[in-house]
């Protein structure tokens, strides 16, 4: 699904690549047909490793929707050979199973289905005794893999994670081995982990948008007619058959990719690709139906009611990925919206012309559109005239009527995206994939700004004329609540057998060999410059890109109207350029700049072409000496807090952060301590400029710089202005949560919620150093990935929500001050006391597993010596561990320590930190689906609403 959130809009939805010369790859194929994507980049601190599959939800059989995305789950649960203590007897009860869902799909009457999930349930818990679940998981985990995830796309579907460079044998083996006999076992608790993914998209606003816009874009194709969740029916009816099926259709190898990028040597790596990845069949080539484009015939309208507030929508066809248009689309594109918001777009939003307005175009493999919204204001807006200024900023494009200037600011800012784009792993991982599922040679892939730059005005021209013409669709939404459907939750007995037993496959992978490893830290006082404590120097030898962030420590607990002020230099002048001229300014010398104030700081983050970076400073220089709000500024305000209080009343997932909030800091709330908006809108512009000149007067807390300029050069810009003296006033803080005499559960309700959104928040104890090493190995145990005890226990084992995560935080700045453990689930509504219930009782009695502790010894082993963080975030990394009391990266001394890791440190440090501490719990959704008496015997419960917990 797209990353579109309304309020924060980019330029497109897809990545633009180039050919650069330091993004070498190799690509080749092997003998079964799989297609090979080598990068090697030997500034990386690990590798990035994935599997791309080119079948995703548009080949779904249209009476089992949501195959392809059930799968990609259940291609997790192992083989015949992982995940499995005794696969002979667990057969039996899958044979079993399969059958029974076989039945299941074609049962009429909801009796008969309801003692047949009851027969499946059955089954399930007989062959649980035999499954060990997340073993897959625990052994990546245990060579130091991080990130274990997938997705799936429309068009694709991929699987993915980190790992150290020195583990390649072990991880090519386990990811091409997942491929070879899979079994889909733990099937039925998996399903009601999907279930709790539909409801949680059901209550995104966003998502609910674009899957009702979908319906009318693509005509009669799949991209239209079904989405990659599937349909609640096919999801209460699944196939085990059809599933097998769709696996043994696209999961061959000659419709499979491979793809690592990172710290690895080609020629070493290709033989053992060769071993493991050679072993997966070749199968028939996939047959993929051929689809006629739809197109509108003129103005097409829909009229809906499914948004809080009126909004209008444009959509128009465009071209699939691969098609030589989509150049000077993504031109066409920019000069709608961009990073720069200097598109046409962008302005009517400066100019507070609307409430809001923004749009992106897709390219998917089969087709393509562009996706606009417009929220008029309350009085005096209609959808029609911003459908007829839209239309006009389109026709302008087609005639011409933009500047050289412009059009070529429009490029820079695509080929300062790309650049920073390509410094990622990942993201050059998701770019060769793409490639291979687009079918698009990925020199050609690579060398697309090269493409950019080569497109002519006349070429942007003839794009708009041709693909934003008079042949549209337009769908109009008053506001409307329209009802969520929901998936109840089954009368399944969860699963109870625990065990700590090793598969035959993890036996033998544990006996793989493994190179030795070459560890890599923060050298605090070699890997950058550092001038007078403040100051923070990093060489940039990937590209010509600079990053500037100037800090000033305080931010929202020193004055919560700073939080205002960023979003007015976001979007202010000075009293010579109006804020879109200002825009055009950055733009012409390829850079941006972003104003942001957090609870500790205030941030000012600035990116730009290198042999521009004096003019760009000059130009941050005037912005800040010469801001010049306006009661202009404050309508804009004004209105941006009305839009943003009508979204947060509907979204249930803002309102359980906004909770979280609440439950966190108290009155020192971002939204509660902000100012209100009748008074924001009798605001003086002139109270915003003594802020500025407060914010400013002691100096910058912390410059840090990412560039190619010597270091000299920069300390000689820098000294020039006294805006970046240091300042030796204000000082970094870490604000504690908010202490509870005892459990206490802060309680919003929201009929309209179709999931709960619950957050827990323990106090811990002051930092001590010498303790990190426990800290994180409780972390590995207790939270972090797919086999801690969290998701095992609240998701594996019992199916009570989709969404688990957490950390125990450390302070930073201010070690004396208390840490906290953090924790996260998303359930169902009618699951959620028990999913608290679990949760409170994994808090207040942790369970013991030690066996697990040597897989989770040798993966902070490798994963502390490969997590060093690329040179954008290399000294602000730094900056946090100098200024918290560190004389060394605490991942080297924790390396040290793992080694002599035992069970009882883990044990210590939740005993020390956590045991029998007093419990915050922020609950919000729909408490007529939970038991609030049962809650009440568990810890003191506050009802609240929303009024009590945000100020509007």
């Amino acid at each position: 699904m797209r990353n579109l959130l309304f309020p924060l809009l980019l330029l497109t939805s897809s990545i633009l690549c180039a050919q650069d010369p330091i993004i070498n790859v190799e690509q080749y194929e092997l003998p079964n047909g799989l297609k090979v994507y080598l990068n090697e980049d030997k500034n990386a601190s690990n590798v990035y490793g994935a599997v791309w599959v080119n079948a995703g939800g548009k080949d779904d059989p249209a009476e089992a929707t949501g195959i392809a995305h059930y799968l990609e789950h259940m291609l997790f649960k192992g083989t015949d050979e992982l995940g499995t203590q005794n696969y002979e007897t667990e057969k039996k009860h899958l044979d079993s199973i399969k059958i029974l869902y076989d039945e299941l799909a074609i049962s009429k009457s909801p009796e008969a289905k309801l003692q047949i999930q009851k027969m499946i349930n059955a089954q399930e818990l007989k062959a649980s005794q035999f499954a060990i679940p997340n073993e897959f998981d625990r052994l990546v985990k245990s060579i130091g893999g991080s990130g274990v995830n997938a997705g799936t796309n429309y068009d694709y579907t991929y699987y993915y994670n980190f790992f150290p460079a020195n583990q390649m044998t072990k991880w090519l083996d386990i990811y091409s081995h997942r491929f070879q006999n899979p079994v889909f076992r733990l099937f039925q608790s998996e399903l009601e982990a999907v279930y709790e993914e539909k409801n949680r998209a059901g209550d995104d606003l966003q998502r609910r948008v674009f899957t009702k816009f979908n319906e009318y874009i693509y005509g009669d194709h799949p991209y239209s007619t079904q989405t990659v969740l599937g349909s609640i029916e096919h999801l209460k009816n699944p196939s085990l058959t059809k599933m097998y099926q769709y696996f043994q259709d696209y999961y061959v190898a000659n419709n499979m990719a491979l793809v690592l990028t990172g710290n690895f040597d080609a020629a070493e790596v290709k033989p053992l690709i060769a071993e493991s990845f050679g072993k997966l069949k070749r199968g028939k080539e996939p047959e993929f139906p051929q689809y006629t484009r739809s197109s509108f015939d003129g103005r097409e309208v829909e009229k809906v009611r499914i948004t809080p507030i009126k909004v209008g929508f444009l959509g128009y066809k465009l071209v699939p990925a691969g098609h030589p248009d989509r150049p000077a689309l993504e031109i066409v594109g920019g000069m709608m919206s961009n990073s720069n918001q200097t598109g046409f777009i962008d302005k009517m939003n400066l100019n507070n012309e609307l409430l809001f307005a923004g749009g992106e175009q897709d390219f998917l493999e089969e087709d393509g559109s562009a996706f606009i919204f417009f929220v008029p204001k309350v009085f005096g807006g209609s959808l029609k005239k911003f459908e007829g200024k839209i239309r006009d900023g389109f026709q302008e494009i087609a005639n011409g009527n933009f500047t050289d200037e412009y059009f070529e600011s429009v490029k820079f800012g695509i080929y300062r995206n790309y650049e920073l784009s390509m410094e990622n792993l990942s993201t050059r991982g998701r770019t060769l994939g793409l490639s291979f599922i687009y079918d698009i040679d990925y020199k050609d892939y690579l060398s697309f700004p090269e493409k950019i730059r080569n497109i002519s005005r006349e070429d942007v021209q003839k794009a708009a004329e041709k693909y934003y013409g008079n042949d549209y669709f337009t769908l109009q939404s008053r506001t409307g609540f329209p009802k969520k459907a929901k998936l109840e939750k089954p009368a399944y007995k969860p699963i109870s057998e625990r065990t700590e037993e090793s598969s035959a496959y993890a036996k033998r992978f544990q006996a793989l060999p493994e190179n030795q490893a070459e560890p890599n830290f923060i050298d605090l006082k070699r890997d950058f410059g550092i001038t007078d404590d403040y100051i923070y120097y990093t060489k940039n030898t990937f590209n010509d890109i600079f990053t500037l962030r100037l800090s000033i420590a305080g931010g929202i607990t020193k004055d919560p109207d700073y939080a205002l002020l960023a979003e007015a230099l976001n979007s202010t002048g000075t009293s010579n350029f109006s804020a879109a001229d200002l825009k055009r300014k950055f733009a012409d010398v390829g850079a941006t700049y972003f104003f942001n104030a957090d609870y500790n700081s205030f941030d000012i983050s600035i990116t730009g072409l290198d042999n521009k970076f004096d003019e760009t400073v000059d130009l941050i220089e005037t912005l800040i000496a010469d801001f010049n709000p306006t009661n202009k500024t404050i309508k804009l305000l004004y209105n941006q807090r009305k839009t943003e209080n009508n979204l947060n009343s509907n979204n249930p997932a803002t309102g359980g952060n906004i909770l979280y909030s609440y439950g966190l800091f108290g009155e020192q709330s971002s939204y509660k301590c902000r100012m209100p908006a009748g008074k924001l809108k009798k605001l003086e512009p002139a109270v915003l400029r003594n802020k500025m000149q407060t914010l400013i007067s002691n100096g910058m807390s912390s410059i840090h710089y990412v560039g190619q300029k010597e270091e000299n050069e920069l300390i000689e810009k820098i000294s020039a202005s006294t805006l970046f003296r240091k300042n030796a006033i204000d000082q970094y803080t870490f604000l504690e949560a908010e202490e509870v005499e005892e459990t206490t559960f802060y309680v919003v309700n929201d009929k309209k919620s179709i999931q709960s959104y619950v957050y827990y928040i323990v106090n811990g104890e002051p930092l001590n150093y010498d303790d990190d090493f426990k800290k994180e190995a409780f972390n590995s145990y207790y939270t972090n990935s797919l086999s801690g005890l969290l998701f095992q226990e609240v998701r594996e084992f019992r199916s009570l929500a989709y969404s688990t995560g957490g950390n125990y935080i450390d302070p930073i700045y201010e070690p004396e001050k208390k840490g906290r453990l953090v924790l996260f689930t998303g359930s169902q509504s009618d699951k959620t006391t028990d999913a608290v219930s679990v949760v409170l009782g994994l808090i207040n009695d942790m369970p013991t597993y030690e066996s697990r502790l040597a897989s989770i010894k040798d993966g902070l082993i490798l994963t502390s010596g490969s997590s060093r963080p690329d040179f954008r975030q290399l000294s602000r990394t730094a900056e946090s561990f100098i200024k918290t009391g560190y004389v060394q990266d605490p991942n080297e001394i924790n390396f040290e320590q793992y080694s002599n890791l035992n069970f009882d440190d883990i044990v210590s440090f939740y005993e020390k930190n956590i045991k029998n501490k007093p419990v915050t719990v922020t609950i919000y959704g729909d408490a007529s689906k939970f038991d609030l008496d049962r809650l009440r015997t568990l810890g003191t419960v506050k009802e609240l609403e929303l009024d009590d917990i945000i100020v509007e």
